[in-house]
């Protein structure tokens, strides 16, 4: 017990990360400049940090993809390249940001366009063609944040992408 305080006392201001899903914040609709202005249909999970200051540096990976079989059996999405970094919502890059305190922050989960809707799209750096593409689906997905001075956060989601591009349902497991 006295270890606990202790250790409360020396990091007062430690923040704490979590993930998770938030219904009223996933999802959003908006013009893809890449895709020539097609419509894209968004889905993000949350990011927040408790405590009083902002947790430096986060980012966010993707773990693991795997996808149900019609026995409802799950195996390992063909062509994963885990882990790979997800891309904070509205940003240009997937470079590393700031979670300031009490604030949530959305971060790109996948996305689908209107142009190819039997395409759902992860955003990959690594990939040549900046994205992942796999077919529709229900997918259970393994999340990880990471800052530079709080322990990492996951979060378990499914993304079942089975009712059309701009009907994807995300549910946090």
């Amino acid at each position: 017990m006295w270890d606990g305080i202790r250790r409360a006392l020396r990091y007062p201001l430690r923040p704490r990360l979590s993930v998770y899903f938030d219904p009223a914040s996933t999802y959003q609709t908006q013009a893809v400049d890449d895709a020539g202005g097609a419509a894209g249909y968004f889905c993000h999970v949350m990011v927040r940090t408790t405590g009083r200051v902002a947790a430096q540096t986060c980012r966010g990976r993707m773990l693991e993809v795997s996808v149900r079989n019609g026995d409802g059996s799950t195996v390992p999405a063909p062509g994963f390249p885990a882990p790979m970094f997800l891309k904070w919502a509205r940003e240009r890059d997937f470079g590393p940001r700031n979670v300031e305190a009490n604030q949530p922050r959305p971060l790109d989960l996948c996305f689908t366009l209107a142009s190819a809707p039997d395409q759902l799209r992860f955003s990959a750096p690594p990939s040549p063609s900046g994205v992942l593409i796999f077919p529709p689906g229900v997918y259970r997905v393994k999340v990880r944040v990471t800052a530079d001075d709080t322990r990492a956060a996951d979060g378990v989601f499914q993304i079942d992408f089975t009712r059309g591009w701009d009907r994807i349902v995300v549910e946090q497991l």
